[in-house]
């Protein structure tokens, strides 16, 4: 009995997510090629797409070329196809009548195909007729191959359990491929700048890096030290114009631990590293999603640190200028 069902699961599974990947991934590239065979270039950013060439017979090159772009119009259809595959389960349970799983695997193939050619498409230089062909070719999967792998149950759900499951399960799917479209909240790039102060009597004041947001803070802070400097950053934001957010970070001392600090979700903070422990003034109450990720350095002769933002792959690796020897 396992087995049987374990069977029927992986059956529904290739048929739905795999087949509508491999049907609209290789599709897409057969006509892509044709055209290319008929002298028009469907994709490139120079000299772009257009009539540049003649009529002929593709080349073996030009043929491996565009079926190679199978695979990555594939891997991105797969993430809607894993979509189809509890698409169907929800309609099997539902028991729904063959031509409404035509109508809404119909309606839905033919957008999550042409969405996800149009997202691979948009590194390619695609032209619009890779998107168009997707959608043609998910709307024949959706009305023709879809229903059938949807498998009803032999004794049918109440039916306000039916409608409300086919409802949800739609609204869902619609909305997972709308939400790239809908409006979102900006991001403000984040800069920091971090700096280390050694015993003096020179008050330190803004850095150039950031300007005289910090000055006033800085005032009330009262550090007095000889300024060496450290590292600075930005970025992370969506481009859209949003107010940045700006942190300096003082050192007072080695960073000895790796620390993960507090991104304010608007304006600007100081960080004082002191006793071992970083302090924001003000204290960050809303937080951004985001952190600033300080740890020490890697370098074995003169006193450092790394910084990272967010979820970048790297620390970027850094020394104090003017240089500070290891231990002071």
């Amino acid at each position: 009995m396992k087995s049987q069902v374990l069977k029927s699961l992986g059956r529904r599974f290739a048929g739905t997510a795999l087949l509508f990947s491999g049907i609209v991934g290789v599709g897409t590239s057969v006509v892509l090629l044709l055209c290319s065979s008929f002298g028009y270039l469907p994709y490139s950013d120079r000299p772009g797409p257009g009539w540049w060439w003649r009529v002929h017979w593709p080349s073996w090159a030009e043929t491996a070329t565009y079926i190679g772009f199978a695979p990555w119009f594939a891997y991105f259809c797969l993430y809607f196809g894993c979509g189809f595959f509890g698409l169907s389960l929800v309609l099997g349970v539902a028991s729904t009548p063959r031509w409404l799983n035509r109508l809404l695997g119909g309606a839905i193939a033919a957008a999550a195909a042409g969405l996800a050619v149009m997202g691979a498409g948009w590194i390619l230089a695609l032209s619009s007729i890779g998107p168009d062909a997707a959608f043609v070719l998910g709307l024949l999967y959706g009305v023709f191959l879809f229903p059938r792998f949807i498998q009803p149950r032999t004794q049918p759900i109440t039916t306000w359990m039916r409608i409300s499951a086919v409802s949800c399960a739609t609204a869902l799917f619609l909305y997972w491929i709308a939400s790239p479209f809908l409006s979102k909240r900006p991001v403000p790039d984040v800069n920091y700048d971090l700096i280390r102060v050694t015993p003096g009597e020179k008050a330190v004041t803004a850095t150039a890096f950031l300007g005289s947001e910090f000055a006033a803070g800085l005032a009330v802070l009262d550090l007095r030290g000889d300024t060496h400097g450290g590292i600075g950053g930005g970025g992370g934001g969506s481009g859209q114009n949003a107010p940045p957010i700006d942190i300096e970070l003082i050192a007072l001392e080695p960073i000895m631990k790796e620390t993960r600090l507090a991104i304010p979700n608007t304006g600007n903070v100081i960080y004082v590293l002191k006793n071992g422990s970083w302090t924001a003034h003000p204290s960050v109450m809303q937080k951004d999603k985001r952190t600033l990720t300080v740890k020490p350095g890697t370098d074995p002769h003169y006193d450092g640190g790394r910084v990272k933002l967010g979820e970048q792959s790297n620390f970027r690796a850094f020394t104090w200028y003017p240089a500070i020897p290891k231990g002071q």
